[in-house]
């Protein structure tokens, strides 16, 4: 039986593949986090930030204990140096990267399974952020299943 809660359980499983990643190099390793508290202005190093935004018990079976469905954003925020196209598209292909690792992806034991991943680029760079603050920010959206 699980000691820690299905979400804190689904949050901890995305980080870990996140910094387990070999393709890209973190700064700072990502973190579990309850909401983003800190201001962009003292943001000096890149930072990935796992959140956990809704989740849903699943009727699917008789059991008495069926998976829960958790919707978990995969935060990535930089203050840029500069604004130049390197830069944003080196911050660009980190969230990508992120996203292919993140897709389809099972814990071990297959407590916790990555059903979706939303790489869209739509809400993915605030461009009022990056071109007034010179700060990158960007996200990836994952649903993932716990088993009881």
């Amino acid at each position: 039986m699980p000691t820690i809660a299905p979400s804190v359980e689904a949050c901890n499983a995305i980080r870990d593949r996140v910094n387990s990643g070999e393709d890209y190099a973190l700064e700072v390793r990502a973190q579990v986090a309850d909401e983003i508290t800190e201001d962009l202005q003292d943001l000096r190093q890149l930072r990935v930030d796992v959140i956990q935004e809704s989740e849903e018990q699943l009727f699917e079976t008789l059991d008495l204990q069926d998976n829960t469905s958790h919707v978990v954003r995969v935060w990535i925020r930089k203050k840029l140096d500069t604004t130049t196209q390197d830069e944003i598209d080196a911050l660009k292909l980190l969230k990508r990267q992120i996203a292919l690792r993140l897709l389809n992806y099972a814990t071990t034991d297959w407590r916790v399974r990555i059903w979706e991943v939303d790489n869209s680029q739509a809400p993915v760079i605030e461009r009022d952020t990056l071109h007034q603050d010179r700060s990158f920010i960007a996200s990836v959206l994952c649903r993932a299943e716990v088993k009881p």
